[in-house]
């Protein structure tokens, strides 16, 4: 039953290795034999959704510490293209449509045009 049609050539790609956790959960969760007989839908149900909850939430947050540091280590200003000196010193929290998301974002500065800004307010996500 999926929910959407068409996905992402990236979600593609993982899409055999994650139906194998999948059937790695199960067995962890409700042995080789399954939920025992009786279980009601709503009650797998419960457990698929807390699973994708953790999943999801620490899939993002994974993705947004990666982000933040490959952007503090490699920021060029957007006016001049200077490298900018960066230092995280900042937690950021924003809600997405996944859940509550925080990371640190680094503060920087350019030397150069004497900017300051946070350079991944502009770009979150991208």
């Amino acid at each position: 039953m999926p929910r959407h049609l068409k996905r992402t050539p990236e979600v593609e790609n993982v899409r055999v290795y994650v139906e194998g956790v999948a059937k790695n959960l199960c067995d962890k969760l409700y042995g080789a034999q399954g939920p025992a007989w009786g279980t009601k839908l709503t009650e797998i149900e419960d457990v698929c959704l807390d699973i994708r909850e953790i999943l999801t939430e620490q899939m993002l947050a994974e993705s947004l510490r990666r982000q933040a540091e490959a952007q503090g280590s490699e920021a060029t200003c957007p006016g001049c293209g200077e490298l900018l000196n960066c230092t995280p010193k900042q937690p950021r929290r924003v809600t997405t449509r996944a859940g509550d998301a925080a990371w640190v974002e680094s503060e920087a500065s350019c030397l150069h045009c004497r900017r300051a800004f946070c350079p991944s307010v502009e770009e979150s996500g991208h």
